[in-house]
């Protein structure tokens, strides 16, 4: 009965196998790192709001309207993504309202954001 060759009496093998096992976690976190960080474009197009029934348009010029599909404007202001938040600014009555939201997250045809103590979902409709 012989021996069997242990990893220290294959040192090329031992290597082997270790850049294997390391190559295989470098792909496994990879596979499971964090989408891409947002940038304003990431929010830029038409929207559906889980709080409302008539489409949001958010405009890469910072521009915001929520338009019906005849073309009519129902409320605008300017929004900006500034450290993970969204905030908009629109004209209620004769005051200037700002309104800032945590952005929860994102993805390409949704994100959510935590506004009013509730989560509001929006997904993408262009």
């Amino acid at each position: 009965m012989t021996a069997q060759p242990t990893w220290a009496a294959r040192p090329l093998t031992a290597l082997l196998g270790v850049a294997l096992l390391t190559l295989l976690a470098l792909i496994s976190v990879a596979g499971c790192s964090k989408h891409p960080t947002p940038t304003t474009t990431s929010f830029v197009g038409k929207w559906h709001s889980s709080k409302l029934d008539t489409p949001i348009h958010l405009y890469s010029n910072g521009e915001w309207e929520i338009k019906k599909e005849d073309g009519s404007v129902l409320q605008y202001g300017v929004w900006e993504y500034k450290d993970d938040r969204i905030i908009w600014n629109f004209k209620m009555g004769s005051q200037i309202v700002r309104d800032v939201n945590k952005v929860q997250s994102v993805a390409l045809k949704e994100f959510r954001l935590h506004e009013d103590q509730a989560i509001t979902t929006f997904t993408r409709l262009d």
